[in-house]
């Protein structure tokens, strides 16, 4: 296997970008959904560092991630289909990587503009950027759980395109993901 993409396939390295974010994503906002439903409380505290920690990680792998697709560009579709339909694929696999940008920075200004320092892993604080600002901080954490809202059913339907084109079209799209031959 490739390190790098080719115009055929995807890379070891754009295959590892797209599985590591998918688990972050789907711990992060599991860890969310937890936090959505504890009282307030040192647990609860410990819990939120966690899922800042690893937004924080999203973020940083993320923007590599995108360098690296810009760097890169996509291979070409898998199989041959209708010419808007490989714009709509594309057009739908930027909206996932800036909802995936969007999402933890929304998330980083919410929290920066919040009573808490922002730690990651307990390495670091992040130095405070915004202060203290009430009504930023909840329109900030509005946004993040809008976004994550919207982010479900894209996430949804990426994964049923993809399973739609091993099954019914038969064709190496998801193959090529998973760096199957």
């Amino acid at each position: 296997m490739h390190l790098r993409d080719t115009s055929d396939s995807f890379g070891l390295f754009s295959i590892l970008f797209h599985w590591v974010s998918a688990g972050l994503i789907i711990g992060i906002f599991i860890l969310g959904q937890v936090m959505e439903d504890m009282a307030r409380g040192p647990a609860k505290r410990d819990l939120l560092e966690v899922h800042q920690s690893f937004g924080l990680l999203l973020l940083l792998l993320v923007l590599v991630r995108l360098i690296w697709r810009l760097s890169q560009g996509f291979p070409r579709p898998a199989a041959p289909t209708a010419a808007i339909l490989n714009v709509i694929s594309r057009l739908w696999h930027w909206a996932l990587l800036i909802l995936i940008i969007a999402i933890p920075v929304s998330g980083f200004i919410a929290s920066d503009a919040g009573r808490s320092d922002l730690h990651f892993f307990g390495l670091f604080v992040l130095p405070d950027i915004i202060g203290f600002d009430h009504d930023l901080h909840e329109q900030f954490e509005d946004i993040h759980g809008a976004l994550t809202t919207f982010l479900i059913p894209l996430v949804a339907i990426h994964v049923a395109a993809a399973f739609k084109h091993h099954f019914w079209n038969r064709d190496a799209t998801l193959k090529r993901m998973l760096g199957i031959k």
